[in-house]
């Protein structure tokens, strides 16, 4: 069985606060895109969980988010079987772009039709509440309002396309890195705000982007605000960090934009850039 796994870009995050738990709340307009990481997922007459990834930063055992959704889904459903996953990687790593997440939530739909388990799409979104906070949005598969820790399915969202470029700057930052910097107080009123009206307009989309990550971010990675300024003079409407970075989005009118302003915007040794646009229904 091949799947896609799917990357999301955030167009807004907020951080309401901070839980006695130490997480923090959030709130998150979020949305899947075209760039993904492609699985191949087969059933073993053995027990065992066999996870090849072609990408030698990636660990294989527990530490990997598609190995755990695995055992998850043996150990819940009862199934005495083995599966054989391949990855091979097209999403950044430690990218803001929810790689390792999308990964498990395919494996844990793949699983589930693979082997008849008929697990329904609540029990699988609880599954990957367990393994990390944005398994359930992409066991979801479209764009979504989610909170909590980014678990919490607020309401759908409306089918979107925006097409834009992803610019990364070619190195990892950790999300515990971005969180751990993350000062109390610097969300404070973010709580008795109304929760804005989402924009379907393009040209309106520029002031509703919001990523209060972003400036913790831009203490650990200046280069973030560069690429994005670079991404403006070439043309995008907007340009924002998505997740907890570093790779930051530009929004274009359409392919067409985008496609020209990948090809014309100013890299460095390093940087990798991608032409995606929004999906839904995955």
């Amino acid at each position: 069985m091949s799947l896609c796994a799917p990357a999301k870009v955030n167009l807004r995050l907020e951080v309401l606060g901070k839980r006695a738990n130490g997480y923090h709340e959030l709130r998150t307009w979020i949305y899947p895109i075209s760039l993904g990481d492609e699985l191949h997922i087969k059933r073993l007459a053995s027990s065992k969980i066999v996870l090849s990834c072609f990408h030698s930063e990636l660990p294989l055992g527990e530490e990997n988010l598609a190995y755990r959704a695995a055992t998850l889904f043996l150990k819940e459903t009862g199934l005495s079987v083995g599966v054989k996953i391949e990855i091979t990687k097209r999403i950044p790593v430690a990218a803001g772009l929810g790689g390792g997440s999308s990964d498990a939530a395919a494996v844990l739909k793949g699983m589930n039709v693979l082997l008849g388990a008929k697990v329904s799409q609540k029990e699988l979104m609880e599954m990957g509440e367990r393994i990390g906070a944005d398994v359930p949005f992409f066991i979801l598969g479209k764009g979504a309002m989610m909170g909590g820790r980014g678990e919490r399915l607020l309401q759908p969202l409306p089918p979107l396309e925006l097409w834009m470029v992803l610019v990364n700057p070619g190195r990892p930052l950790y999300t515990q890195k971005v969180y751990q910097k993350v000062k109390e107080g610097l969300t404070k009123n973010r709580r008795d705000n109304k929760i804005l009206m989402f924009p379907q307009d393009l040209e309106k989309m520029g002031n509703f982007l919001c990523n209060d990550l972003e400036a913790v971010a831009l203490e650990l990675m200046p280069v973030i605000e560069v690429i994005k300024k670079r991404l403006c003079e070439v043309g995008a409407i907007a340009a924002l960090m998505t997740g907890s970075g570093p790779t930051v989005f530009g929004l274009f009118p359409g392919q067409q934009e985008a496609n020209r302003a990948a090809k014309e915007m100013k890299m460095e040794e390093g940087w990798i850039s991608f032409v995606a646009h929004t999906t839904s229904d995955l």
